[in-house]
């Protein structure tokens, strides 16, 4: 498969969240489908894929946000990494994985975020803020995972064993 389509696909899924995604809002967050996208294609590729998806996406969330450039990226490496640690043959047939990974992968996702903005000088009341957005961002994820973690497995299974090269 070209790795021009793997590149379209981030991109869209990344001004998705950008764009419209900030005008779907439940229980006052909206869900993270970067997020979603790198933990579900970690969990079927591997770590070593994963964290392509999650460089690439990362990337192009940087240059969509008004966060300092590297934030995103750096967080989503680290997600699919330890995403693509869990990846195992059973994994990649059963859907209770990613809606399992899931609230783990946000929690580090916004723990890290917080953490680097918070050492970039971003001055925000952090505890009160994860507070109010934590745990309605894990439940909205965890609903919203099958929806991007079925079209995933469909182009993993599409793809087949090869490895993405970009």
């Amino acid at each position: 498969m070209n790795s021009y389509l793997y590149f379209a696909i981030l991109f869209a899924i990344a001004l998705l969240q950008s764009t419209v995604m900030p005008r779907i809002t439940l229980l006052g967050v909206h869900p993270d489908l970067v997020l979603m996208a790198v933990t579900s294609w970690s969990l079927l590729r591997g770590a070593e894929e994963g964290m392509l998806w999650a460089l690439v996406g990362g990337v192009i969330l940087d240059l969509l946000s008004g966060a300092p450039f590297g934030v995103y990226s750096l967080t989503l490496l680290i997600v699919g990494f330890a995403a693509g640690l869990g990846q195992r043959n059973m994994l990649r047939i059963d859907i209770l994985a990613p809606i399992i990974a899931i609230p783990l992968a946000t929690l580090v996702y916004m723990l890290v975020i917080a953490t680097l903005l918070k050492v970039l000088g971003w001055d925000m009341a952090w505890g009160a803020r994860l507070k109010a957005v934590l745990l309605p961002s894990i439940l909205v994820n965890s609903l919203a995972m099958p929806f991007v973690y079925l079209p995933a497995r469909l182009l993993h299974r599409r793809v087949g064993r090869e490895a993405i090269r970009w």
